[in-house]
């Protein structure tokens, strides 16, 4: 019966040590992995009711959000401005994203005259491609 049990002795002089360099390069992979696979999504800051169209398309590129709510305020980056500020604010945003095109987000309540402004100040902070939000019919 001896035989079948067998003694471990461990030296308390030699440290044991864990090597977290690989459990490091596994986490290090994780956070790429994940920052790439996240997809940005760029808001106004309000909800809009957006007319139906049956011609509606998806954008995928890149792009800059500008609303204009019931009340006719306009909105841009989650901030109401001014319509005398939006060329300013749209032409920073142009800086920070290189080949943008605009979307606006118009209400169904909201004045045409506001409209037309807004998409032409637009243009004058040089935006060539300009689209108007939708949503397709059910």
């Amino acid at each position: 019966m001896a035989g079948k049990f067998s003694k471990h002795i461990f030296n308390n002089n030699e440290d044991v040590q864990i090597d977290m360099t690989p459990m490091l390069d596994v986490v290090f992979i994780m956070l790429i992995f994940f920052i790439v696979s996240t997809s940005f999504i760029k808001e106004t800051g309000i909800e809009v009711n957006r007319p139906i169209a049956k011609t509606t398309q998806v954008i995928d590129q890149n792009i800059i959000l500008v609303a204009i709510d019931a009340n006719s305020l306009v909105w841009i980056d989650k901030q109401q401005v001014a319509i005398s500020q939006l060329k300013v604010k749209v032409e920073r945003a142009l800086l920070q994203s290189k080949g943008a095109s605009v979307v606006v987000q118009g209400d169904t309540q909201a004045k045409l005259g506001l409209f037309i402004q807004v998409m032409d100040q637009i243009k004058l902070a040089g935006v060539e491609n300009i689209s108007i939000a939708s949503i397709k019919p059910k």
